[in-house]
């Protein structure tokens, strides 16, 4: 046996068939230890070949697991819940690193927490968790909650090197109708609050109280207990940098937002490179109406980038997010270019949502110089679900005029991943330069391709398709025409609606006599992409 498998469960029959699906063609066995379900779980584990042990829940995680690792056989094991899924791109990693031989004794993998759904979810947080380690007698979880085994491994063998991967869990347990329906938080509360009664206020425990106080809202109680953690937990704790954050969040929440600074500023003297808190030091500034030092502190954060893999993050804070924040303050001082470049650079990065490819079609449009899609803005929706893409399309042609036309996929697009570990390097997506380059040449040359559509076609009336129609060259025929199976439903048309007085506001913005309210034209493009997503969710079950 090279990989064992190793679970806890409780009535997980709705979570836990995709989370076997996921590590199926990846594991040599699958323990299960399940602590008193009532519904299909067992028998959902034993029909996917597990051997499951049954025992009675008893208020302790690190028990339940080690019995688990009592009975693998594997030479590694890789710890899951039944509401995580293995990412299928990661699976030749996985493979790759439990049959090498290198000298790590574990690894730790980038658990991805999802707090939303559908195509377009609210950002992830991602954790760097010990999932993948030796199976060694000795090794065995500890902590009752929050359990722990990176520390027992350097107790254990003094000269153990643990390594971080790219390796990929997807967690769905903190998405809030799972949360409600388990009672999570209230169950942590009390197995907490027995844990600091018989162990005392170590930091790590009142860390973790501090932030199950917050999740209930109780932000006077989870401050208090931040704080008294801060002043007895050394810098060099796994979780210093992310207490300082949450600690920030918490201050700002109840409407301190000096101290939310003033903790961000002090943190970012010990830990320079933690992104997130140049990140939030930027909202915060903003907040107290500083925004020329929000401007400043979120241009670091972008320039930091994604941060190193031992931090815990949310996801697009040093890319997407924050060259999304930076557009969205452009377009308040109305520095039209600057915001235009800030769309491209998020359009550029992993993981963009729709909404930054609403505003880069948006203030285009606005524009009116410049072909309808970027270049980023089309390399971006080439890689987006059929469905997204097709809502996107059509949302963007609700002003009237032409249809738009799907990008043309080129061959590199299509051409296979390149295995892991080899030296073949994708082809980069095109930089924020290189994007302006092109629209300033397509601006230039009315000639059409796929990805370039004028304003005209977009803002026409309805009634005058036809006449637009005529003055557009003959599309290629590698070209797919959005089918507008959906334009006609009210989704569709308040989507239209929610377009054409978006552009409305945003053209007045122009003006400096017009005094259009800037917090109301940023109001709009939420419910823009809220519409989008009721849409398309519409369209993909049609």
């Amino acid at each position: 046996m090279k990989l064992s498998a190793c679970l806890i469960v409780r009535n997980e029959q709705h979570l836990l068939p995709d989370c076997l699906h996921s590590i199926r063609q990846v594991v040599d066995e699958i323990i299960v230890v399940d602590t008193g379900s009532t519904d299909e779980t067992i028998a959902i584990a034993k029909q996917a070949g597990a051997i499951v042990l049954e025992i009675p829940w008893n208020d302790d995680f690190a028990a339940a697991r080690n019995l688990s690792l009592a009975h693998a056989t594997g030479k590694w094991v890789l710890i899951l819940d039944a509401d995580e899924r293995l990412d299928a791109e990661s699976i030749p990693l996985l493979r790759k690193l439990v049959e090498g031989n290198d000298p790590y004794e574990g690894y730790f993998l980038r658990v991805e927490h999802a707090i939303g759904d559908g195509f377009d979810p609210t950002p992830i947080t991602v954790n760097p968790l010990l999932r993948l380690f030796r199976n060694r007698e000795a090794y065995r979880f500890e902590g009752a909650i929050h359990e722990q085994i990176a520390s027992v491994i350097i107790r254990e063998k003094v000269d153990a090197v643990l390594a971080f991967t790219p390796i990929r869990v997807l967690h769905l347990g903190y998405q809030p109708h799972i949360v409600s329906g388990k009672d999570k938080i209230a169950r942590n509360i009390h197995m907490l609050e027995r844990i600091i009664e018989n162990e005392g206020r170590q930091p790590f425990h009142l860390f973790n109280l501090a932030v199950e106080r917050l999740r209930q809202g109780d932000d006077i109680t989870a401050l208090t207990l931040l704080r008294e953690a801060r002043e007895i937990t050394p810098l060099s704790a796994s979780f210093t940098h992310l207490m300082i954050k949450i600690e920030a969040w918490a201050c700002a929440r109840s409407g301190k937002i000096d101290e939310a600074v003033q903790l961000c500023t002090a943190g970012i003297k010990d830990f320079p490179d933690y992104t997130d808190l140049h990140f939030a030091l930027a909202v915060y500034y903003d907040a107290s109406g500083n925004r020329h030092a929000a401007i400043e502190a979120m241009r670091e954060a972008a320039r930091i980038g994604t941060p190193p893999s031992h931090y815990h993050t949310e996801g697009g804070v040093g890319t997407f997010r924050a060259h999304m924040q930076l557009g969205a303050w452009a377009l308040e001082a109305r520095a039209w270019r600057e915001a235009a470049r800030a769309f491209d650079a998020a359009l550029a990065a992993e993981g963009c949502p729709a909404a930054a490819w609403l505003a880069s079609v948006r203030l285009r449009r606005v524009q009116g110089d410049l072909p309808a899609l970027s270049e980023a803005a089309a390399q971006w929706l080439q890689v987006q679900p059929q469905a997204l893409c097709a809502a996107l399309l059509s949302a963007a042609q609700h002003g009237g005029g032409s249809a738009l036309e799907l990008p043309h996929a080129s061959a590199a697009h299509n051409a296979p991943t390149p295995p892991v570990g080899s030296s073949i390097t994708p082809q980069a997506k095109p930089t924020a330069a290189s994007a302006r380059s092109t629209a300033s040449s397509a601006a230039k040359n009315p000639s059409r391709t796929s990805a370039t559509v004028s304003l005209a076609d977009l803002l026409a009336d309805n009634n005058n398709n036809n006449n637009h129609d005529n003055n557009l060259s003959s599309p290629p025929k590698h070209t797919q025409h959005v089918q507008p199976t959906t334009n006609n439903t009210p989704i569709a048309q308040a989507l239209s609606y929610l377009s054409k007085a978006d552009i409305a506001l945003a053209r007045l913005q122009q003006y400096p006599r017009s005094r259009t309210s800037a917090a109301t034209s940023r109001l709009l493009l939420p419910l823009y992409a809220l519409a989008l997503s009721a849409q398309t969710k519409e369209a993909s079950t049609t």
